[in-house]
């Protein structure tokens, strides 16, 4: 149990940040697979302008229709999997949504096989989720396995970047923090053997080559890590600024984003600060999807220290 919870806090960072790339995951899939319209686009419109209740009411009316696909599965888990971040972490009805779907779209996808790039993405996302999950209610066999297996898909996944676009994220995030394990955990360093090395320099310029990708989904996600990145680990916040600041301005509505955005303000004594901040709570008053508590919530994370 030492060594899981070990290997669990080493590579949680990796699996953070891999369970928030959902909405990126389908892109590819949009322009390749015209039956889904224009609904799909929708929901990642709304997911990145928080706007979750229409998000939630897309992906029903289209899993009507379409209920038993890896793709419409993982978009249901992902609403509640945005609303769980968004306050509501002891909720029966969203944990109970997220699971079932989750679970479905690992069937779905075990049924049609992995080999292809596009559903070993969507393999590595199913259990980045189910172990950030697993986390989240402290289950850490059930995570451990979940963990493992996500990075052996990923090591799966080495040397494809280039014909799938994608892989370059989940294998930047894999050689970032494997560096960053090895560099910061002395004592992991025997058990990290069995895994591929990392390379920082390599993961941050997979991470950086996605900022000018010409897919908005994975322009917007390799600027939420590498913001991350640079503002939890590396503690470099003129670079995580610049990053918040391109989500900022491409979804003005997004707390989380916001809430990031203030953190590193903070970090840096700007003066923009009281401006940001009034802006923010502004933004959380105002958002008609949001109930009392999840208001209480982000108000909360506003004035934290953390």
């Amino acid at each position: 149990m030492v060594i899981e919870r070990s290997w669990l806090k080493v590579f949680s960072h990796i699996n953070f940040y891999l369970s928030m790339t959902i909405c990126l995951v389908f892109s590819n899939v949009i322009r390749s697979q015209s039956y889904f319209g224009t609904e799909a686009d929708l929901v990642f419109n709304s997911l990145y302008g928080f706007n979750l209740s229409q998000s939630d009411s897309i992906v029903r009316a289209n899993r009507a229709s379409m209920q038993d696909t890896a793709v419409w599965n993982l978009l249901s888990a992902n609403v509640a999997w945005m609303e769980i971040l968004a306050g509501n972490m002891e909720s029966p009805v969203w944990n109970a949504q997220f699971e079932k779907n989750i679970k479905a779209s690992k069937r779905n996808l075990k049924e049609n096989g992995i080999e292809e790039d596009d559903r070993l993405f969507y393999y590595i996302i199913v259990h980045a989720f189910k172990t950030r999950h697993e986390l989240l209610n402290d289950n850490y066999i059930n995570a451990a396995n979940d963990l493992n297996t996500c990075v052996d898909q990923i090591s799966e996944s080495f040397g494809r970047e280039d014909e799938y676009e994608p892989f370059y994220l989940t294998s930047g995030l894999y050689y970032y923090f494997m560096a960053k394990a090895h560099q910061d955990y002395l004592l992991m360093r025997p058990y990290l053997m069995f895994y591929p090395d990392g390379d920082m320099k390599k993961g941050l310029d997979y991470l950086g080559r996605l900022t000018t990708s010409s897919d908005i989904f994975l322009r917007n996600e390799s600027n939420y890590f590498l913001m991350r990145i640079y503002y939890d680990l590396e503690e470099d916040f003129e670079r995580a600024l610049r990053y918040a600041n391109n989500l900022v301005v491409k979804n003005p509505q997004n707390l989380i984003y916001r809430l990031y955005l203030i953190k590193i303000l903070r970090a840096l004594e700007s003066d923009q600060l009281t401006d940001m901040e009034a802006i923010f709570a502004s933004a959380v008053n105002s958002n008609v999807d949001l109930n009392s508590e999840q208001k209480k919530h982000f108000l909360e994370q506003l004035n934290s220290d953390e």
